[in-house]
């Protein structure tokens, strides 16, 4: 068992050149795959001289699932982990994942328990985003905050862990499609979970590899990449629905949501509180492109 040899690191980049300068002293330690969603001709040549890692340059914005796929296909060690850019890790937690990994033989797919900078826990595994749903009176809330916040010192076998940092088998995520590509980003993560499950396969989190969550820092945030990011979340929310709910109740989400989000707008734009007021005429457009499905015509990042 050696992790230089048996895992390739799978990242996706989208402008994320600071990150990869700022972390390189890790990330050419292990065989890489940068799979460049943007094409930086300052990244292809800043990694020239770093021979363990490949640089891939996509020729349009092909979304993170779809990235993500091409590079685990093009690794050739039995175990993959994709990382974000924005990940902060070390040599013992990726030994430490791998190794808590390989202690079940149905793992299906493992992450690590996740940190802020400032070095607060956040919460890796959790239940799944329909579970989440489901809880509705105050009782039932408690207890899903509390599987929520799981801080175990022992492996856990949980719904859901965040995309952010997730060994596979590189044969079993091939085997079970990979990434659904119809999720330019987001929910891309609760829906490969649920598959893992469906093949009666664990989901882990591994307490004892720590890793440091930048969180939203792969990219250089804008007025303008925040509100399309804010658009395709909610659309990807509505996608993830679809897969897992009746047509009935997904029609009846998103009656409700254009409701109440027009409310919203309305009386936070008569409070000047155009913030929130913003917020939501973005989530009205969001349920506009997916009824429609003009969502499908636009390349979000280019």
């Amino acid at each position: 068992m050696n992790i230089y040899d048996d895992i390739t690191l799978i990242y996706v980049s989208y402008k994320s050149d600071l990150l990869f300068k700022k972390n390189i002293n890790i990330i050419k330690l292990f065989k890489t795959i940068i799979v460049d969603n943007f094409g930086s001709d300052d990244l292809f040549i800043f990694l020239k001289d770093y021979p363990k890692i490949k640089y891939f340059k996509n020729t349009s914005n092909l979304g993170f699932g779809a990235a993500s796929n091409l590079g685990v296909k093009k690794a050739n060690t039995p175990y993959v982990i994709l990382l974000n850019p924005d990940i902060i890790f070390d040599i013992k937690s990726i030994e430490d994942l791998y190794k808590g990994f390989l202690l079940y033989d149905n793992a299906g797919v493992a992450g690590p328990s996740l940190y802020k900078p400032d070095g607060l826990k956040r919460s890796n595994s959790s239940l799944s985003y329909i579970k989440k749903k489901i809880y509705r009176n105050k009782f039932e809330r408690q207890i899903s905050k509390r599987l929520s916040n799981n801080l175990s010192e022992g492996n856990l076998s949980c719904d859901y862990i965040i995309g952010c940092s997730m060994i596979f088998n590189k044969s079993f995520f091939l085997e079970i499609g990979g990434f659904d590509e119809n999720f330019f980003m987001y929910y891309e993560d609760n829906d490969i979970c649920d598959r893992v499950k469906f093949n009666n396969k664990l989901v882990l989190e591994i307490p004892l590899s720590k890793m440091s969550h930048l969180q939203g820092k792969s990219t250089k945030n804008s007025f303008r990449l925040d509100s399309t990011l804010s658009i395709i979340h909610k659309i990807s929310e509505y996608k993830y629905l679809k897969k897992n709910v009746s047509l009935l109740k997904l029609f009846l989400i998103l009656l409700i949501n254009t409701l109440d989000f027009s409310q919203r707008f309305v009386i936070n734009l008569l409070c000047f509180k155009f913030k929130n007021s913003y917020k939501n005429f973005l989530r009205l457009i969001s349920v506009f492109l997916y009824i429609t499905g003009t969502h499908l015509l636009i390349n979000f990042l280019r």
